[in-house]
């Protein structure tokens, strides 16, 4: 009896839970898809808005990664998020191709990310610890393909406990999806004169 009970708490005590900490995500995609997608060339402007943040285990908002399937290139920042925190964090969001935890070791990107000490390395600090609104915009172009690529988009948010360098890593990293469409099929490749010999 004695060896299952201490079985049993082993394993509770090596369980961890961890929560979902993000608020209320919403979008916006500028064209809006025709019949569940784009055609290829289309360049579409999307725009990202976060409201709240629990921060359990005192995790502060470190950074939003951005995941493209492969029928989209060109990914560039339109707009940044603001300082939430006010002059309280000190610190800015900055756009990072990929950032390294100094807590975790995750290696993510590209994003927007919250770098407290103006260093340029936001793996190695806290983040935004406001709780209110985080807002921004980038642009992505369909490729040119003759056969339909995958368009998804997704936006995971995601605490200093696993971006940053907090040593507590209690929110759970979920995608949000924006998109999860395919391209139209692209223009026939122009083969000009064909010589008969």
């Amino acid at each position: 009896m004695r060896k299952i009970l201490l079985t049993i708490s082993l394993c509770l005590f090596s369980l961890t839970t961890f929560s979902q900490c993000t608020g209320t995500q919403t979008f916006t995609l500028s064209p809006s898809p025709v019949a569940g997608g784009y055609a290829p060339g289309t360049v579409v402007s999307v725009c990202y808005t976060m409201t709240g943040y629990t921060m359990t285990s005192s995790n502060w908002v470190e950074g939003f990664v951005i995941t493209l399937g492969p029928g989209w290139t060109g990914l560039s920042a339109t707009s940044t998020p603001a300082n939430c925190g006010g002059a309280a964090s000190g610190g800015d969001w900055i756009w990072m191709n990929s950032v390294t935890s100094s807590a975790t070791g995750l290696t993510v990107g590209p994003g927007f990310f919250f770098d407290l000490t103006l260093d340029g390395n936001a793996g190695n600090d806290f983040g935004d610890m406001g709780n209110c609104t985080w807002s921004f915009c980038f642009n992505v172009t369909v490729v040119n393909s003759c056969t339909p690529q995958n368009l998804l988009i997704t936006v995971t948010a995601g605490g200093d406990g696993n971006y940053g360098s907090w040593s507590s890593p209690a929110c759970a990293l979920t995608p949000f999806t924006i998109f999860n469409g395919s391209s139209t099929s692209g223009p026939l490749p122009s083969l000009g004169l064909i010589s008969h010999n």
